[in-house]
């Protein structure tokens, strides 16, 4: 018995040394140390422009216009200047996260702040690394990007709907002012009708 799991051993460690010393080495990924003239993100990207309603709101609402310029400055930055963009983001991603206004606090806009917060922790954390793949710094400003974007496109939408939903109250109202003067009037002429009998 003892023969056997001598053998066992044996060939266990045998295998294992022999498959130590194969081991082929892994190609990196395209990696950034000292590139600090390449600018990453894109300067065209097409941000939604808020409504003049929306643009209001948010200009009370602390934080946003902060993260809105921080946003579309990572756009053709370097990464040194991506640390202290990114740095900022995260503060006004936490900031707006924690001042949603009552307004706002829907779940569709709610989703979409913290998206941008995640994003913006994210591209954080990727940047403060040693040593950073282009590719996936490339990626996230992309990601982060379509995260303000969506929330803009959630604010504006949210005001048009609010628009709408004012615009039926007032016309509900206007209708039951209308049926109110007829049935007034049809009430006020079977009461002329009965006294002139």
């Amino acid at each position: 018995m003892n023969r056997i799991l001598f053998f066992l051993t044996a060939v266990s460690l045998g295998v294992f040394l022999v498959n130590c010393g194969n081991e082929e080495p892994q190609e990196e990924p395209d990696v950034l140390e000292e590139h600090a003239d390449i600018r990453y993100g894109n300067t065209n990207y097409p941000f939604p422009q808020l409504t003049e309603k929306a643009r209001t709101f948010t200009s009370k609402w602390g934080g946003f216009e902060d993260f809105e310029t921080q946003v579309k400055s990572i756009n053709g930055a370097t990464v040194e200047a991506l640390k202290n963009n990114s740095e900022r983001l995260v503060v006004y991603t936490d900031s707006i996260a924690k001042k949603l206004p009552d307004t706002l606090a829907v779940q569709a806009i709610e989703s979409r702040v913290m998206v941008a917060k995640t994003r913006a922790h994210l591209l954080d954390q990727l940047v403060h690394r040693t040593r950073i793949d282009s590719a996936t710094l490339q990626t996230y400003i992309t990601e982060m990007n379509n995260a303000a974007s969506n929330l803009m496109v959630q604010i504006n939408d949210k005001f048009k709907k609010d628009a709408i939903d004012q615009q039926r109250i007032d016309a509900e109202k206007k209708e039951i002012e209308k049926q109110k003067k007829i049935r007034d009037s049809i009430f006020q002429q079977e009461l002329k009708d009965k006294n002139q009998k």
